[in-house]
């Protein structure tokens, strides 16, 4: 298993790139005797050429070195193998495969997929197949999950002028969120800083547990964001810094936010601690 979890990190290093060249984020590895031979990402969009799969080009290359019968090798993919993929596979003498992220999870989250599993097509093609599923199963899902999917194409080559906008957006929707919702927030009559940090749980679908404060006074209320975050995954995917994205593109929305309550208060960051780069993002609420 450790050599497969291995050779999913090399396939999911594959998935990130073809994100960044603005292709649809599948990863593929080849091994054969515990070593890669191959490795490579979808390229439909860059290519033009919509059979340009993560694991058919693996197998092009695999093949173009060792020859077509991979008898003996595994293939290791981010997702379950597609029909065509699976039929690649199966012709290439390949009997044993491992991916992340399964088509039954992919159809259950809303993506368009061929309902037919790996294992079904090589019983169909009469073929014995060594099966892996789930390898590396919830860094795979990353790569596919809906929030970071959008993220991912708002930050794509993302400029300044971008970032801008999507901050006047964000103001925008949170404080109409605000408005619409401000007759449910029964905590808001207690002390502006928990307040303000239940306004931001709130809004966040957050629970205490994934941004547990850390220390609070009469002036200040520190809390360590520990919560899935799109932003944070979009960005180490798009090899974007965290400390540059995220000051101009959501900092003031939340600062407008929690000043509805009183305008004394002010949201801020600390930078220094900010995920990735620490194990927690540490932010803030300033009573002014």
């Amino acid at each position: 298993m450790d050599m497969l979890q291995t050779a999913m990190r090399h396939a999911i290093s594959e998935a990130r790139t073809s994100l960044r060249e603005g292709n649809h984020g599948f990863g593929a590895v080849i091994l054969r005797d515990g070593q890669i031979i191959a490795q490579a990402h979808d390229r439909e969009e860059t290519d033009q050429d919509p059979t340009s799969h993560a694991e058919t080009n693996a197998i092009r290359l695999a093949a173009a070195t060792h020859g077509k019968h991979l008898d003996g090798c595994i293939l290791v993919a981010t997702h379950e193998p597609c029909p065509m993929c699976s039929a690649a596979t199966l012709w290439s003498g390949i009997t044993e495969v491992a991916y992340g992220y399964s088509i039954a999870r992919a159809i259950a989250q809303g993506h368009t997929r061929i309902d037919l599993p790996v294992g079904e097509l090589f019983a169909r093609g009469g073929k014995t197949l060594t099966l892996h599923p789930d390898v590396l199963a919830e860094e795979c899902a990353v790569l596919y999950h809906p929030l970071v999917r959008s993220e991912i194409k708002r930050l794509r080559n993302v400029s300044e002028a971008d970032l801008a906008a999507y901050n006047q957006d964000s103001i925008e929707r949170r404080l109409a969120w605000f408005a619409e919702n401000r007759h449910k927030l029964d905590f808001l009559n207690g002390d502006p800083l928990e307040s303000a940090y239940e306004l931001i749980l709130r809004r966040l679908g957050l629970t205490p547990s994934e941004a547990p404060i850390v220390e609070k006074d009469h002036h200040r209320l520190v809390f360590h964001s520990l919560n899935f975050c799109p932003t944070l995954e979009a960005c180490q995917i798009l090899g974007l810094d965290t400390r540059s994205i995220c000051k101009r593109y959501n900092e003031n929305s939340m600062n407008a936010l929690i000043r509805q309550i009183d305008p004394r208060l002010r949201f801020a960051r600390n930078y220094e601690k900010l995920r990735p780069y620490a194990a927690y993002c540490e932010e803030m609420i300033l009573l002014e």
